[in-house]
């Protein structure tokens, strides 16, 4: 369903979005137009050509001695971002919560303590604007923390914040996200949904004060700088009808809905969206809710098998279902690692360390189409601390060999969770000198994607490479041309010359020549990545 004008433009869109509720349920589906493909228009917003970097607050750097990471910490480390290249930070929750991860939110309008102050946050903004680097906020309005003062207030029987939650007095049974049913026992007879814990009970984004709230919220951080937010859990917003927790045509209303708030309060802000969810669904975020950027999952999954299986032929496939089936100009998010995931240098090190296969992988985020995000510490090879679970990828930045008392240049104090003893070589002390480092090979692409707009923008195809270890890809922008190649075997791989568009003789990435067999072949080594001058 394609949203009318009135509900795009403000105030209206709520009361579309009360209609939509009947309908969410509903077998039907939005027809999406077949765009023109594989093409980036010129003048994009920056926030879409710069290099994204995801940071957890509280383990990239502490400045007060009490082992967790705070704002001054983070900006303290700004000159290293600046350095590696990325234009923007996405921070992972900041308010006050009693969860370390901050997923459940007490407070919209507050900073956790154990963070700093909104003043620190405002230094912090102020500070990164000056070099260039836009700032982020991660934003939950699915559902806050059961000891919010609202759900707290409801479970009082306090009529208006009552209203904020979904509360009814016998439902049936809806699975969680995490399994089990998602409805729990509010103690006065009645049941509250939580779709993804007791703790986290879901507001009711039907209510029109509810989300009035949140964007009051999003105006106060807007009106300190920030410049925009990653909408945390988005296809769960507004369930429908017999059980449907996802996707629903009254989460496409709403989102439609706050983008036109966002876009009104800060016209220069932008939206990203935790898009997990198969490509279809993410494609009606784009047509039917107006969403300025998902993160393409879809795409995260297919690369990392491709790394691991050695093989490119589903991977271009992949890229060719994108160009197929996104609309004409939708901003991806791309991405090797998040805080939800297994680091990618674990999932592709086993059984042992592989530099090489992490250093084509950060090749390929790179000058694949979209919007690069790195996960905090990706750039060095971190792999997931000891203990599994979220926790295990969430652990300290480690920006120095560990010392005899095991710190790591994160804190002058123990860590606020344990960090495990790390790798060798693992650190950014111990990279930055390296020219041969994982952490240099970061810097030289992204200092490529600032330097070619055709890694930015502009038009993009698959070429077909003859060899099923190879991808080949050829991006333009205006008179630039580039061919982009990639070896995912371990043994080196020749490319019949008729199979590839003429071609520079230089990798623009290294700066070294390439090597031509006397057939005219071009021959790139194991796990290698070229960029080369098309002509």
């Amino acid at each position: 369903m394609k949203l009318p004008p009135s509900a795009r433009r403000g105030l209206g869109w709520r009361a579309v979005l009360a209609g939509l509720v009947l309908a969410s349920g509903a077998g039907s589906q939005a027809q999406v137009p077949v765009p023109a493909p594989g093409r980036v228009p010129d003048g994009t917003p920056p926030w879409r050509e710069v290099v994204w970097y995801e940071v957890f607050v509280r383990s990239f750097q502490d400045s007060d001695g009490d082992g967790v990471g705070d704002l001054r910490g983070l900006e303290a480390r700004l000159p290293y971002l600046a350095d590696l290249g990325v234009g923007g930070i996405w921070l992972m929750p900041i308010h006050p919560s009693p969860s370390y991860h901050g997923y459940d939110v007490t407070d919209y309008l507050g900073v956790h303590p154990d963070y700093g102050t909104e003043a620190d946050l405002r230094s912090l903004v102020t500070a990164a604007h000056a070099l260039g680097i836009r700032v982020i906020l991660d934003f939950v309005p699915n559902h806050t923390s059961d000891r919010h003062p609202w759900f707290a207030a409801a479970l009082a029987g306090d009529a208006r914040y009552r209203g904020y939650y979904r509360f009814e007095d016998d439902p049936p049974p809806m699975r969680g996200t995490r399994g089990g049913n998602a409805w729990h026992d509010a103690g006065d007879g009645t049941s509250y949904l939580g779709l993804f814990s007791a703790g986290m009970p879901d507001l009711d984004l039907t209510n029109p004060a509810v989300t009035a709230e949140l964007e009051r919220a999003a105006r106060h951080w807007l009106e300190l700088g920030v410049d925009g937010f990653r909408v945390d859990a988005i296809q769960h917003l507004v369930e429908g009808d017999g059980g449907r927790i996802a996707n629903t045509p009254a989460t496409y209303a709403w989102v439609a809905g706050f983008e036109a708030f966002l876009h009104e309060a800060a016209p220069g802000a932008f939206l990203v969206g935790e898009t997990w969810t198969e490509m279809p669904a993410i494609v009606r975020y784009h047509v039917d809710a107006q969403l300025d950027m998902s993160f393409d999952y879809p795409l995260w999954k297919v690369v990392l098998a491709a790394l691991q299986a050695r093989s490119a032929r589903d991977l271009a496939a992949a890229l060719e279902q994108t160009l197929a089936h996104y609309p004409e100009g939708a901003a991806r998010g791309t991405f090797l690692s998040n805080h939800d995931q297994t680091r990618h240098a674990t999932r592709l090190s086993f059984p042992r360390r592989d530099e090489a296969r992490l250093a084509l992988a950060a090749g390929l985020l790179l000058t694949l189409p979209g919007t690069p995000f790195l996960y905090y510490g990706e750039e060095i090879g971190m792999t997931d601390g000891p203990g599994g679970g979220d926790l295990a990828k969430r652990t300290p930045m480690r920006w120095e060999a560990a010392d005899a008392a095991g710190r790591f240049g994160f804190s002058s104090a123990a860590a606020w969770t344990d960090a495990g003893e790390g790798t060798p070589g693992v650190s950014v002390a111990e990279q930055a000198g390296d020219p041969t480092s994982l952490l240099t090979r970061y810097r030289r692409l992204l200092a490529l994607r600032r330097e070619l707009p055709a890694l930015r923008r502009g038009e993009w195809r698959v070429v077909d490479s003859g060899a099923p270890s190879v991808l080949a890809l050829e991006r333009r922008a205006g008179d630039e041309g580039l061919l982009v190649v990639a070896n995912l075997a371990t043994k080196r791989v020749a490319l019949s010359a008729g199979r590839l568009p003429p071609h520079s003789g230089v990798d623009l990435v290294t700066g070294e020549p390439v090597t031509v067999d006397p057939d005219g072949a071009l021959e790139v080594p194991a796990l290698a990545l070229l960029v080369l001058q098309a002509r």
